[in-house]
C-alpha cells in the first residue's frame, strides 16, 4: 500500500517543483505575486516529500492529492501566463487579474493545510503524534 501512496504523491510533488521553478523567471510586474506563489509551492512540495516518507491512509491521501493536483494545475496556468507576458504587447493582451493571485494563494494555503492535516493524522496513527 505504501508504494501506491508514493505513486499518488509523485505527480503533485513534480507539479509543485515546476511551479516554484517557473515562478522564478517571471516578468517584473508579476514578480511579487509569483514570489508568494513560489514560496507556498515550495512549502507544499516539502510537505508532500514528508508525506511520501510517512505511513498514510490511502483514501484521504487520494482525495487530498486529487484536490492538490487541481490547485497546482491552476497555479501552473497562472504562472505560465506570467512567464509568457515578456513583451509589452504580450503583457497588454495577457491580463491576469490581481484576484487570480489571491485566489491561487488561498488555494495553495488550503492544500498546505490539507497535507499538514494528513501528516498529523498519520503521526497519530503511528502513535508518535500528540493527538
Amino acid at each position: 500500500m505504501a508504494d501506491g501512496v508514493k505513486q499518488i504523491l509523485q505527480t503533485p510533488i513534480q507539479m509543485a517543483d515546476q511551479v516554484a521553478k517557473l515562478a522564478q523567471d517571471v516578468h517584473t510586474s508579476y514578480r511579487a505575486d509569483c514570489a508568494d506563489l513560489k514560496s507556498k509551492a515550495e512549502r507544499l512540495a516539502g510537505l508532500l516529500r514528508q508525506a511520501a516518507r510517512a505511513d498514510l491512509y490511502e483514501r484521504p491521501t487520494r482525495r487530498i492529492m486529487d484536490d492538490t493536483k487541481q490547485v497546482l494545475d491552476k497555479v501552473l496556468s497562472v504562472v505560465s501566463k506570467c512567464r509568457a507576458a515578456q513583451g509589452l504587447v504580450k503583457r497588454v493582451f495577457t491580463i491576469i487579474p490581481a484576484t487570480a493571485f489571491k485566489k491561487m494563494s488561498a488555494q495553495l494555503e488550503n492544500s498546505i493545510g490539507d497535507v499538514s492535516w494528513l501528516l498529523r493524522v498519520s503521526a497519530t496513527r503511528r502513535g508518535d503524534g500528540g493527538g
